[in-house]
Protein backbone atom coordinates (compact mmCIF):
# COMPACT_ATOMS: atom_id res chain seq x y z
CA UNK A 1 0.00 0.00 0.00
CA UNK A 2 1.39 3.47 -0.82
CA UNK A 3 1.95 5.40 1.61
CA UNK A 4 2.05 8.67 -0.53
CA UNK A 5 5.40 10.35 -0.02
CA UNK A 6 4.65 13.62 -2.32
CA UNK A 7 2.87 14.41 -0.18
CA UNK A 8 5.24 14.86 2.68
CA UNK A 9 7.43 17.30 0.27
CA UNK A 10 8.91 20.54 2.25
CA UNK A 11 6.98 19.04 5.76
CA UNK A 12 8.59 18.51 9.07
CA UNK A 13 8.43 15.18 9.64
CA UNK A 14 9.19 12.31 12.18
CA UNK A 15 10.02 8.50 10.62
CA UNK A 16 10.67 4.91 12.07
CA UNK A 17 12.15 2.84 9.49
CA UNK A 18 12.24 -0.60 9.35
CA UNK A 19 15.12 -1.04 11.40
CA UNK A 20 13.39 0.53 14.22
CA UNK A 21 15.53 3.94 13.99
CA UNK A 22 13.71 7.51 14.44
CA UNK A 23 14.73 10.21 11.83
CA UNK A 24 13.01 13.56 12.34
CA UNK A 25 13.41 15.87 9.75
CA UNK A 26 12.48 18.30 6.49
CA UNK A 27 11.75 16.47 3.44
CA UNK A 28 13.30 18.11 1.14
CA UNK A 29 12.98 15.81 -2.28
CA UNK A 30 11.00 13.21 -3.57
CA UNK A 31 11.97 10.84 -6.20
CA UNK A 32 8.87 8.86 -7.82
CA UNK A 33 9.28 5.07 -8.86
CA UNK A 34 9.15 5.35 -12.34
CA UNK A 35 12.52 8.39 -11.96
CA UNK A 36 14.38 5.46 -10.08
CA UNK A 37 13.42 2.24 -11.50
CA UNK A 38 12.46 0.81 -7.70
CA UNK A 39 10.00 2.72 -5.71
CA UNK A 40 9.39 5.75 -4.22
CA UNK A 41 11.83 7.38 -2.06
CA UNK A 42 12.60 10.43 -0.16
CA UNK A 43 15.23 12.55 0.86
CA UNK A 44 15.41 14.22 4.45
CA UNK A 45 17.37 17.12 6.16
CA UNK A 46 17.50 15.12 9.44
CA UNK A 47 17.50 17.02 12.75
CA UNK A 48 21.38 16.53 13.66
CA UNK A 49 21.86 15.83 17.45
CA UNK A 50 25.74 16.25 17.28
CA UNK A 51 28.03 16.57 13.94
CA UNK A 52 28.49 13.11 14.10
CA UNK A 53 25.23 12.61 12.44
CA UNK A 54 24.03 12.52 9.06
CA UNK A 55 22.88 15.64 7.50
CA UNK A 56 20.77 13.93 5.02
CA UNK A 57 18.76 10.33 4.60
CA UNK A 58 17.16 8.88 1.65
CA UNK A 59 14.56 6.45 2.16
CA UNK A 60 12.90 4.28 -0.01
CA UNK A 61 8.88 3.25 0.86
CA UNK A 62 9.70 -0.10 1.93
CA UNK A 63 11.94 0.97 4.53
CA UNK A 64 9.39 3.32 6.28
CA UNK A 65 7.64 1.75 8.78
CA UNK A 66 5.36 4.77 10.12
CA UNK A 67 5.50 8.57 8.91
CA UNK A 68 3.79 11.16 10.85
CA UNK A 69 4.05 14.87 10.22
CA UNK A 70 5.10 17.30 12.69
CA UNK A 71 3.63 20.68 13.83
Amino acid sequence: MSKRLWNYLRSRVRVVNSNGEIVNGLVIDFVDEMDNGEQDEIVIRVDRKNLDDPTEVSLLESEIVSINELN
